[in-house]
C-alpha cells in the first residue's frame, strides 16, 4: 500500500471514528457468528476494523496519530478473553455491543486476524507506544498465541493456517517464548508438505482469500528470523502466485473460475488494487513474480486440471477444471456444495467489451442452497453436470443453518444466472422443450439441456425472466404456497444437464442416460473427449456423495494440461 492509499484509508475512517468509544462505527454487514442483527443494530463498533485502523495510524506516523492508535488499542484489548478457563480464551468478539458469550457461535479466527495486527505493531511500533500499552499488547499476543495452538487448525484451511503460523512464529520470536515459536514453525512446514503434496492450496482459487493467503505468506517473509520459514514461505507463495496467474482471463479482466470460496462474481475493488499493485513494478509491496506476466496479459488457449485436494485424506478427488480463449472462460469443479460463498461452475464471456458471467446456482427461496449437492465434468467448452440432494446438510450454511432435509420453502430451483455488465446487450434466449439457448453477442452461445430429471417433486418447468441487470434461466422444481420438504421421505432426485459455452455455431454433444437401480450415468462425447458422470437417484448424505459420485474425465483433459 502506498502513503497515498494508506493516507486515503485513514481518512476514510476518520469518518466512522467515534471519539468517545475510540473505535470505528460502522454498518452491521456480518451475517455468520453474530446475534446482532440489522434491524436493531444497524450500526456497529467493530473491534478488528478498528484494530486495523490503529495498525495504519501508527505506520503513518505522527503524535496525534500515534495518540488514536493507543487510545484504540485500549479499548480493544480490554476485549479479549483471557481467561484461560473458557473455551473462548485468547479470541475477541466481532463487535463492541456483544461479548463473547452473546455471540452466535464466537469466531475462534479472531485469535489469528487481531493476533497479526498486534504482532506487526510490536515488532515494528513499540518505541512509540506508552511502556504499559506495549505490555499489554504482549500479554494478547500470547493469549492469542495459546488459542491458536489450542485450535491447531490443519492445512486444509488456507488462509488462517498461514495465518495461524505467522502469528506463533513471530509473535514467539517476539515473546523470547520458544514454545510458541517452535509450533509456528511446525505449522507452516505441516501445511508446506500438505500444500506441496496436493500441489495447489484447498482452499482453491478464491479471490476473495487467495491474496490474504499471499499477504500472510509475504509477512513470514518480511518479517520471521527464521531462515527455514522464510524459505518456506518463498516456495508457497510461487504457488500462490501460479493459481492465480494461471486462471486471470484478460479478455474480460476477471479471475476465472472455478472459486472454492468467494463473496461476489466479480472481482471487487480490492482484488482489482492487489493485482494492479503485484503487476506495477513502480509500486511497492507485494510483487508477483516477473515469470508469470504473460499470463495476465496473453490471450491464448489455456486447458488444464488440477486436483484440490489430499485424497489419502479426505477419501475423495476434488478436480478443478479452466478452458479460456480470447472470448471466454469457463470453470468447474468435479463436486461440491451449492453454497454461497462457492463457484462449482462459472464462465466469463467477453461481448463486444463488455463483461457478462455466467453462474450455475440451486436455489431455496432465492437463496443459495448448500444441501444441493453439485457432481460435474467438464471438456473444454463442453460441461456434463448434476444434483443431488443432501439430507443431512444446512440451507444456507452448511454448520451454522443445518436443516437436516426437512425445510419449508415456497421456491426451489436451478438457475443459470448471467450478469456482469449487461445494461445494453439483448441476449436473446430461445426454449425449445428443456433446452435454453442464449446468443451473448453476434458470435458466442450459451446453451444447457436438462437431459435427466428422476424427481418424486414432478417435472421440472422452464422459466426465463430478464431485468435490467441479469438475466435468469431456470429449472423450477417447485413454486407456489410455502410447503414442506423431506428429503428423506423421497426415493427419488436427482437431475442431469449439458452446458456449453462457446462459438454460435457450436453444437452440444448428445448425451447417453444410462438409468439404474439405484443410480444414473451419463457420458457425452466420443473418444478422447469422452466423459460422464455417476450418481445416485435417491437423497443421501453429504460426505457419501463427496466420496461416492464417480467422474470420468476426457483424456484430451490429461493431454493439455499446463
Amino acid at each position: 500500500m502506498s502513503s497515498e492509499q494508506l493516507l486515503e484509508a485513514i481518512r476514510a475512517n476518520e469518518l466512522k471514528f467515534d471519539k468517545d468509544v475510540n473505535l470505528t462505527l460502522t454498518p452491521l454487514t456480518q451475517t455468520y457468528h453474530t446475534s446482532l442483527k440489522p434491524d436493531t443494530h444497524p450500526m456497529v463498533y467493530q473491534l478488528y476494523p478498528s484494530t486495523c485502523y490503529a495498525y495504519d495510524l501508527l505506520r503513518y506516523g505522527g503524535l496525534a496519530n500515534i495518540q488514536r492508535a493507543a487510545d484504540i488499542l485500549e479499548v480493544v484489548l480490554e476485549r479479549q478473553d483471557k481467561d484461560a478457563s473458557r473455551a473462548t480464551y485468547g479470541i475477541w468478539p466481532y463487535n463492541y455491543e456483544e461479548s463473547l458469550d452473546e455471540m452466535d457461535r464466537p469466531d475462534w479466527n479472531m485469535a489469528d486476524f487481531h493476533g497479526k495486527k498486534l504482532v506487526l505493531i510490536l515488532k515494528n511500533y513499540a518505541e512509540s507506544l506508552p511502556v504499559a500499552l506495549v505490555e499489554q499488547i504482549r500479554e494478547a499476543i500470547y493469549h492469542a498465541c495459546q488459542a491458536i495452538i489450542r485450535r491447531n487448525v490443519g492445512p486444509h484451511y488456507t488462509n488462517i493456517a498461514i495465518m495461524g503460523a505467522f502469528v506463533t512464529l513471530v509473535g514467539g520470536e517476539l515473546l523470547g517464548d520458544n514454545e510458541i515459536r517452535s509450533y509456528g514453525e511446525q505449522r507452516l512446514e505441516r501445511f508446506h508438505e500438505f500444500t506441496s503434496g496436493v500441489g495447489t492450496f484447498t482452499e482453491y482459487n478464491s479471490p476473495c482469500y487467495s491474496p490474504i493467503a499471499i499477504e500472510e505468506l509475504d509477512s513470514i517473509y518480511q518479517e520471521s528470523a527464521s531462515h527455514a520459514a522464510v524459505t518456506l514461505a518463498e516456495q508457497l507463495l510461487d504457488i500462490a502466485w501460479e493459481m492465480i496467474a494461471k486462471h486471470f482471463h484478460p479478455a474480460t479482466g476477471e479471475w476465472g473460475g472455478p472459486y472454492s470460496r468467494s463473496y461476489y462474481t466479480l472481482m471487487t475493488e480490492r482484488e482489482k488494487h492487489f493485482l494492479g499493485n503485484a503487476l506495477n513494478k513502480e509500486s511497492m509491496g507485494i510483487q508477483c513474480p516477473e515469470k508469470y506476466y504473460a499470463y495476465f496479459s496473453s490471450n491464448a488457449e489455456r486447458y488444464f486440471i488440477e486436483p484440490t485436494m489430499m485424497a489419502a485424506e479426505a477419501g475423495f478427488q476434488n478436480y478443478a477444471t479452466t478452458y479460456q480463449n480470447e472470448k471466454l472462460s469457463l470453470g468447474s469443479y468435479t463436486i461440491g456444495s451449492m453454497w454461497n460463498q462457492r463457484r462449482n461452475l462459472l464462465g466469463f464471456v467477453d461481448v463486444g467489451g463488455k463483461k457478462v458471467f455466467v453462474q450455475l446456482q440451486f436455489l431455496k427461496d432465492g437463496k443459495d442452497f448448500c444441501s444441493a449437492i453439485y457432481t460435474g465434468v467438464q471438456s473444454r467448452k463442453q460441461v456434463l453436470f448434476g444434483f443431488n440432494l443432501a439430507t443431512d446438510n444446512g440451507a444456507w450454511h452448511q454448520e451454522l443453518d443445518v436443516i437436516n432435509g426437512k425445510f419449508q420453502a415456497n421456491d426451489l430451483r436451478i438457475r443459470l444466472l448471467l450478469g456482469g455488465e449487461l445494461e445494453e446487450l439483448e441476449l436473446p434466449t430461445v426454449v425449445e422443450g428443456k433446452s435454453l439457448t442464449t446468443m451473448l453477442g453476434e458470435d458466442t452461445q450459451l446453451r444447457v439441456d436438462a437431459v435427466l430429471e428422476e424427481s418424486d417433486y414432478g417435472a421440472l418447468e422452464v422459466a426465463v425472466e430478464r431485468s435490467e441487470n441479469e438475466l435468469h434461466l431456470d429449472y423450477v422444481i417447485y413454486a407456489g404456497e410455502e410447503r414442506a420438504f423431506d428429503f428423506h421421505a423421497i426415493q427419488k432426485a436427482v437431475w442431469l444437464f449439458a452446458l456449453s459455452l462457446g462459438e454460435a455455431d457450436n453444437t452440444l454433444s448428445a448425451v447417453d442416460v444410462q438409468l439404474g437401480a439405484n443410480s444414473v450415468t451419463a457420458t457425452i462425447g466420443a473418444q478422447e473427449e469422452q466423459m460422464s458422470i455417476t450418481v445416485p437417484i435417491a437423497p443421501g448424505k453429504t460426505w457419501d456423495f463427496y466420496r461416492n459420485n464417480r467422474v470420468q474425465l476426457p483424456q484430451n483433459l490429461h493431454e493439455s494440461v499446463q
